[in-house]
């Protein structure tokens, strides 16, 4: 028999779970697998077929249980409990039993991956708020299925730094931490999914071991004593050919070739992004002329809007068109003041707040007229001013 509190095995599964999956094809997908001896570690296992999940509850018990249930089933069943949980096998089923309830699942007899038997070689530690950090890339990745080689989290780790980049064709997003990291520089790509995964997983508190049991095979252990969190994920990385060199070659080429700099608060700019997908439009355009940052709208049938942002523009006077969606995706990965470095309308559009940068590719908006004419000084002919 089995005994917990049903709040760790609540908490337990709710992290587990996310790397279960029904598939029609594959049973297991869909299941969860307990494993405990008596010394007193139950650990709960998913796979998915890209991830493997494993977490692990203390647990007061008499005897050494090894068993497959419907992962989906178990977590619904147990969200319905409180207090002290009991579990036992009779036969072919699960019983788990609360102060007043008494359910019973059957067992399946399906073969399940499992982490804790493979040698890991640590590569790094660091905080759940630094990989968090590291996380703001992610929405920068690539969704195209033709693009494999962008749908990826690309970490490198060296003795001192940790990088994160992501990107899409049309934008890139990059994040730099310090770290104490492995003294050979080491570079994965993991899985889009299995990188989002881990982030909804991670929190401000924890603290992330991240090891290798292979070449292409990497480990993530989240810990967090305060409330008893004891979660493992591992993955089999992506194709390595991410073109880091190339997104780091177009970051300084944009940051060396800026003529103009706008310093905005990230509010003001959000505000403003709103404002142009009210006008039913995703094209941006952002101008700096004479010390002053401003923003708009392309015209359409609904009208046009037009803002003065929350900042200053330094630099030569400069423009460009862009995409809000791109726009936003930055903007919120930003908070407090961020910089806009515009090189020209044709060339990326530079994003920066603290260890955050992003890149955009401009519009090319052949067509669309500059929306602060007043800014464009009035043209005097010589007679005129003569006969003035």
């Amino acid at each position: 028999m089995i005994t917990l509190q049903q709040d760790l095995l609540n908490a337990a599964l709710n992290a587990v779970t996310r790397a279960s999956t029904k598939s029609a094809l594959m049973a297991a997908f869909s299941l969860v697998r307990l494993d405990v001896n008596t010394d007193g570690i139950l650990h709960l296992s998913c796979f998915n077929g890209e991830t493997a999940a494993r977490s692990s509850v203390n647990v007061d018990c008499s005897e050494d249980l090894s068993i497959c249930v419907d992962a989906a089933t178990l977590k619904a069943v147990i969200e319905t409990l409180s207090g002290e949980i009991k579990l036992t096998v009779e036969q072919n089923a699960l019983i788990i039993q609360g102060a007043s309830n008494r359910t019973t699942l059957r067992i399946v007899d399906e073969p399940l991956p499992i982490i804790g038997v493979e040698s890991i070689q640590n590569i790094a530690t660091l905080s759940g708020n630094i990989f968090r950090s590291l996380a703001r890339v992610l929405p920068f990745a690539s969704i195209d299925d033709s693009r494999a080689v962008l749908q990826v989290l690309h970490l490198t780790l060296d003795a001192e730094t940790l990088t994160a980049q992501t990107a899409d064709g049309y934008s890139a997003g990059h994040v730099r931490e310090c770290i104490v990291g492995p003294a050979e520089q080491t570079s994965v790509s993991l899985p889009l999914s299995f990188a989002r995964l881990l982030s909804t997983l991670v929190d401000d508190r924890d603290t992330v071991r991240i090891g290798t049991s292979g070449s292409n095979r990497y480990i993530f252990h989240i810990a967090n004593s305060e409330v008893s969190k004891d979660l493992t994920l591992a993955t089999v990385t992506a194709d390595g050919n991410f073109p880091s060199a190339q997104i780091m070659t177009l970051l300084d080429e944009a940051r060396k070739n800026a003529i103009a700099i706008l310093h905005v608060q990230q509010p003001s700019l959000m505000q403003s992004i709103r404002m142009v997908n009210a006008m039913g439009t995703q094209s941006t355009f952002i101008k700096a002329v004479n010390g002053v940052a401003k923003i708009a709208s392309a015209e359409t049938e609904t009208g046009q809007g037009r803002n003065t942002l929350d900042g200053t523009a330094s630099g030569e006077d400069a423009q460009a068109w862009l995409s809000a969606t791109f726009l936003k995706r930055a903007a919120e990965a930003c908070r407090g003041e961020l910089m806009i470095r515009i090189t020209d309308g044709t060339k990326p559009i530079l994003i920066e707040a603290g260890n955050f940068t992003a890149v955009i590719m401009p519009m090319l908006a052949e067509g669309h007229k500059d929306p602060f004419p007043e800014d464009e000084a009035i043209t005097i002919s010589l007679p005129e001013m003569a006969m003035a």
